[in-house]
């Protein structure tokens, strides 16, 4: 048996339409390479699995008893991978024609680069950014929540947690999403797996993180894109958005910069969550019903 080219590891938990979606572009846009594609299913009610028997037999699928949440369950999936690239693709993201071919390739001729990743897009073919961006840092986390958007970038300097430049250039960058993130076998055996200990968000922060200490790069690749439809598992998770992306960036801080400062980190984090939510609230009054819709949908249980 041929050795796969690449193992497609996808995370659902009751994304059956989207799921359907993201299977069949693998099958249809994976061009001439040998994919090899695994589902772990984190106990999904709404007959994900059903449907992935009866339409897409030839995928492996893991069937968890319970939600583990986003790394625990790449890591299953990576376990029992056995191609020569892993790529982590979120259940409401969909390849485009080339993508994967774009980023092998590339990966074949550059054996220095551990992970990479491609342009991903909005459903009108924007881009999304929050798919790359800068280590999370005191300062960072300060200019991402206490300074308007225009101010973020001085100089061609940014002084956020994302990266809004759209060049299409090829370039090394701190950290990739994992929403479509293509790493080489030999690297991911070097560094380890994901973060178990977060349930979501910001492991793919870590793991690239871990990659650049070890030696690898970490490569954006804008040829090759991915359309990602983006928070649509946790649209249907109980509780808020918020918590589990801030529990991700300070279990990051900790790691990487001791509890002291992790401290200033969280209060500096906390804050600008309430800034943000302090305004939202007073638009509402004023009839902004915008930020209030924002407000209920990350911070409120539905």
């Amino acid at each position: 048996m041929h050795v796969p080219d690449v193992s497609i590891i996808i995370v659902n938990w009751n994304l059956r339409e989207f799921l359907h979606g993201c299977v069949k572009s693998i099958r249809s846009r994976s061009g001439s390479l040998i994919v090899e594609t695994i589902v772990v299913d984190n106990a999904s009610g709404d007959g994900s699995i059903r449907m992935m028997e009866e339409e897409f037999p030839e995928v492996s699928r893991i069937i968890n008893t319970e939600n583990a949440g986003f790394a625990r369950a790449c890591n299953q999936g990576m376990k029992e991978a056995g191609g020569r690239y892993i790529f982590l693709l979120n259940n409401d993201a969909e390849l485009l024609e080339g993508a994967l071919a774009f980023l092998v390739e590339f990966m074949d001729a550059h054996p220095d680069i551990g992970v990479c990743g491609p342009r991903v897009v909005n459903g009108d073919g924007t881009l999304q950014v929050h798919s790359k961006g800068f280590y999370p840092s005191i300062p960072r986390i300060a200019g991402q929540f206490f300074l308007p958007g225009y101010a973020r970038h001085p100089g061609g300097r940014t002084l956020g947690l994302y990266e809004y430049n759209d060049d299409l250039k090829v370039r090394e960058v701190d950290w990739l999403s994992g929403c479509a993130l293509l790493a080489r076998s030999e690297a991911v055996e070097d560094v380890g797996l994901l973060d178990a200990e977060v349930f979501m968000y910001c492991e793919d922060i870590d793991w690239c993180y871990r990659m650049k200490k070890s030696g690898w790069k970490v490569m954006y690749m804008p040829q090759a894109h991915v359309l990602h439809y983006g928070g649509q598992s946790m649209l249907r998770q109980k509780g808020a958005k918020v918590g589990s992306h801030a529990a991700g960036l300070v279990a990051y801080y900790t790691r990487y910069h001791g509890r002291a400062a992790a401290w200033l980190f969280r209060v500096v984090l906390t804050t600008g969550y309430a800034v943000h939510a302090a305004g939202w609230i007073i638009g509402g009054f004023f009839g902004r019903s915008h930020g209030m819709d924002k407000l209920k949908r990350k911070f409120t249980r539905r």
